[in-house]
């Protein structure tokens, strides 16, 4: 169990979380489940500002364990950022269980270099929508497409708190303005089905190309409930998940497992893109069956993923 309290850390309040084992912020955050992120210069170690719901999160970390949560009432920690940040998970209990399903020492020390990787807990429809615009693409571009639908739909959530006269993220000159941030979309709330059906074209500018019909595929089925993301959520079940979203038009296998694993936490998840493949090929001689990692295969997926990604190719 964490432990939480008010301090002043750098000269800034916060509420700082200790207690949370091999935690690490950078490699949860950039290791490809969220597009939403923006990394900031500050005195730690790692720093991020991320919109979630109708909130800015800044989070911030000296050392692994630790998080420190800026400018956060205890209200929006409790609501927003505990669950988000998946912060009553046992990450050595979840590294020991993985171990304990597998005999191979490749993955075992892909355990030990990224056993700090959190699944965050994020919005079923915006994971759905992002792992849709991620097909063919890199993360890069998926985040600038990401951004921009925002822009065009959301909410500046920065300037509905009220703003100020200095950007937050030191993105655009002088005081924010509507104008300004639209350019940026970094402080947007996501957009509903609903508002995307109201009114398509606004997706055209930020250029997903063919993922376009996917995105209103998407947008109808949810938007008539004929695919009922919170049902889906309550089963509680991967393969039900898969079965469900798959339904929708442009949605596949690995789409479809990347929005179990990232939106509905269904842990046992495992997509499989062609940096999987390629690492089930090198270094489980082709032959890994996922269920024989247990329920926490999704995580074990990101240890595979992390290593080969960043440790492997230096």
């Amino acid at each position: 169990m964490f432990e939480k309290k008010t301090a002043n850390v750098f000269g800034r309040s916060c509420i700082a979380v200790t207690g949370l084992g091999e935690y690490d912020l950078c490699d949860t955050m950039e290791c490809g489940q969220c597009f939403r992120y923006e990394r900031i210069e500050s005195e730690c170690t790692a720093e991020y500002r991320i919109p979630v719901g109708g909130v800015i999160i800044e989070v911030g970390q000296r050392e692994r364990g630790e998080l420190l949560f800026f400018n956060m009432t205890d209200e929006a920690f409790e609501g927003v950022a505990r669950g988000f940040f998946s912060l009553d998970t046992d990450l050595s209990e979840v590294k020991a269980d993985i171990l304990r399903h597998t005999d191979s020492e490749w993955l075992k020390s892909a355990a030990q270099c990224a056993g700090g990787i959190a699944i965050l807990k994020q919005d079923p429809w915006e994971a759905l929508v992002s792992f849709i615009i991620s097909q063919n693409n890199n993360i890069p571009r998926i985040r600038k497409i990401v951004r921009e639908i925002c822009a065009e739909y959301g909410v500046n959530i920065y300037l509905q708190n009220g703003g100020g006269e200095k950007c937050p993220l030191s993105v655009i000159d002088g005081t924010p303005c509507e104008e300004k941030c639209k350019k940026c979309g970094r402080c947007y709330t996501f957009p509903t089905a609903e508002q995307i059906l109201e009114k398509p074209e606004g997706l055209l500018p930020s250029k997903p190309g063919f993922r376009y019909g996917y995105i209103l595929a998407a947008a109808d089925a949810v938007a008539t409930g004929r695919v009922n993301l919170e049902k889906i959520a309550a089963a509680r079940s991967y393969t039900h998940t898969v079965e469900c979203l798959k339904q929708i038009k442009g949605v596949g296998d690995k789409v479809a497992s990347c929005v179990a694993l990232f939106g509905f936490a269904n842990l046992e998840a495992f997509p499989i893109d062609v940096w999987m493949k390629r690492a089930i090929d090198t270094y489980f001689d082709g032959r890994l069956d996922p269920a024989t990692l247990g329920r926490y295969a999704g995580i074990a997926q990101q240890y595979i993923f992390h290593y080969i990604r960043n440790i492997e190719n230096g």
